[in-house]
Formats: C-alpha cells, structure tokens, sequence
C-alpha cells in the first residue's frame, strides 16, 4: 500500500478537510473558516487600510515603490529559509551570509564594470559553500540545525570583520547600483528578481520530485527513510539553496545601500523567519509554502515602513520584530494544537 505524498496547495490552501468521510462539518466551517495563506493575505490588506488611515503618505506613489524595493532582498531570503523551515531544518546564519555578500561584493568589485559579473558569481558561489557546508553537518552528521547554523553565523560574522577591519567599502559600479535602485515597467528592478526566484522555488516545490521529498523530510524523517527517500542529500540541497538565496539577497541589498557593511545582514534571519511563520509554513517541516511567504514579507514590510512614517525611534521597530515573531510563533503552536485535537 503506497502514500502519495501531496504537495503544499493541496495541504495548506485547500478547504479545511474534515475526518469523516462526509467531509467538513458546519461547525469545523464556522470554526476555522480561512487558511493560514488567505489569512495572512489578509493580515496585508488589514495593515494596508490601517496604514492609509493613519499616515496620509502611505498611498504615494514613492512610498509603495519604496515597500517593494525593500521587500525584494527580503522575499528572496524569505523564500530560502521557507524551503530549510519545510524539510524540518532553520537556518539562522542567513544574515551573516548577507553581510558577507555585501562586504565582497563592494571590495571585488573595485568599481570596475568589468568585474560585475566576477564579483556576483564569486558571492553567490562562496554564500552556497556556506550551505553546503551547513547541510552536511545537519544532514549527513545530524548535527542540531540551530546550533551549527549559529555557529555558522559566528564564524562568518568573525570573519568579515577580519576581512573588512571593521571598514564599510563602497566600490560599486553605477550599473550595478541600477539592480536595486533602477526602474523597469513602474516598478523597482528588484521585484522582478524576487519574482523570478519565487517562480523557480514555487515550482521546484510543487512540480518537482525533489520538492515532494522536502515535504517528506519535514513531515516525517524517520518514515521518509523507510520509504527510501534521500533525507540527508535532500538537506544539504535545502540549505545550499537557502544560503545561496542569502546571497543573491545580500547583492540587491548592496546595490541599494551602495556599500558594504559587516552589519548589513543584522536581523534579516529573524525577519526571514517571522515572514515564512506569518505566510503558514510550519516549524517542524512538512507544511507551508513560498506562497504564503510572499503575504509575511509584506505585513512585515508595511509595519516597518508604518513606523518609519510616524518617525518612531529604532526601538519601536525592535519591539514590533518581536511581536511579530511571537505572533507567528503562537500562530503555529494554534495549528499544531487544533491538527491534534
């Protein structure tokens, strides 16, 4: 007797399912009536009206443009830390591996046009030897992903610093810049790249074979084992593709800062884990999804872009990060209670 193993559409933005045979009964509809995706969707649209009422500048056509600029490098991280998040794994070295993008790509890069290419290629092959490195000692040695991820974080963070002594750099083509702070169509260059990697992963996940064993991983090590899937060469190629994600994310958040800097990734990991627990993908693995990731990226862009607004102190933004995550954390702690009972 085999077990199809279904993917994230169908287990996370279908209709409550009901276990009689009969399907959901009227009171399972009126007590869970919306999925986590569409609820976090509307979450944004909350946020949205809230915003326009309180800040006259919201709904400029500088300060919409201004969220997607910033949500871009955000979504792209976003969308890495959802895949580790969905085959049971969590990276919290991804802001390290961003800061590392930027401090050698601003140093590579020299300014020269000629080394534009040189200098991504570079970041991006360093920033996935960090996920190999990673997903080998999680994967194959079964090393705790917190820890060796933290650890990971550490030994970049201590690296850049001898790297860089501390110093910003800022050599930086113009066209380079243009990746970030261009416009194509309306619309910043960013959002293009962001959509284009949500439409590779949405479909690696959801069409491929190498998806269907990330969801077998996350929901069940031990039983995807049994059943002859390759868990450990399936979380290292989770963590490969995270990590290579921070750093095409660290490359657009150099083109819009113009600089690199040893403290440039500082929190993205926390928004990044807060958005793919926001958008529905559960700890533990198994569940969720990038399209749901899209809808955490943007509550948690139009908070912070809410705050800059009513010019709140630093602090205010640390405490909102907070709440977010904690808000996220006790929206996954619901769904396990509730798949339970």
């Amino acid at each position: 007797m085999s077990t199809e193993l279904r993917p994230e559409a169908e287990l996370d933005e279908a209709e409550p399912r009901s276990s009689s045979e009969g399907g959901a009964t009227l009171a399972e509809r009126l007590r869970f009536p919306i999925t986590p995706v569409v609820g976090a969707y509307l979450a944004v649209l909350l946020l949205m009206i809230v915003s326009t009422i309180v800040s006259s500048d919201f709904l400029t056509t500088d300060n919409l443009t201004n969220i997607l600029r910033q949500a871009a490098p955000l979504a792209i991280v976003a969308f890495g830390q959802t895949v580790v998040i969905l085959a049971g794994g969590l990276d919290v070295s991804v802001g390290a591996v961003m800061s590392l993008a930027t401090v050698v790509a601003a140093n590579v890069m020299e300014g020269d046009p000629s080394k534009v290419l040189p200098t991504v290629l570079i970041v991006l092959a360093l920033s996935a030897a960090v996920g190999a490195i990673n997903g080998f000692l999680i994967g194959y040695l079964r090393a705790d992903a917190f820890v060796t991820t933290l650890a990971m974080m550490l030994i970049i963070a201590g690296g850049v610093l001898v790297y860089t002594q501390g110093a910003p750099s800022s050599n930086l083509t113009k066209g380079f810049r243009d990746i970030s702070e261009g416009d194509s169509l309306g619309l910043p260059n960013g959002i293009f790249f962001a959509t284009l990697v949500f439409v590779v992963v949405w479909f690696a996940l959801r069409r491929t074979v190498w998806g269907r064993r990330v969801y077998a991983v996350g929901a069940n090590p031990r039983v995807a084992l049994l059943t002859g899937q390759p868990g450990p060469r399936t979380v290292m190629r989770c963590y490969v593709i995270c990590s290579f994600l921070a750093g095409a994310a660290g490359l657009l958040l150099v083109a819009r800062l113009g600089s690199g800097d040893v403290n440039a990734g500082d929190g993205w990991e926390l928004d990044a884990i807060a958005a793919v627990l926001i958008g529905g993908t559960v700890f533990g693995g198994g569940r969720g999804g990038v399209t749901g990731t899209i809808a955490g990226v943007l509550v948690l862009t139009v908070l912070f872009n809410l705050v800059g607004l009513l010019a709140f102190p630093d602090w205010v933004q640390l405490i909102v990060r907070g709440l977010v995550i904690v808000l996220g954390v006790a929206m996954y702690s619901r769904r396990i209670t509730t798949a339970r009972v």
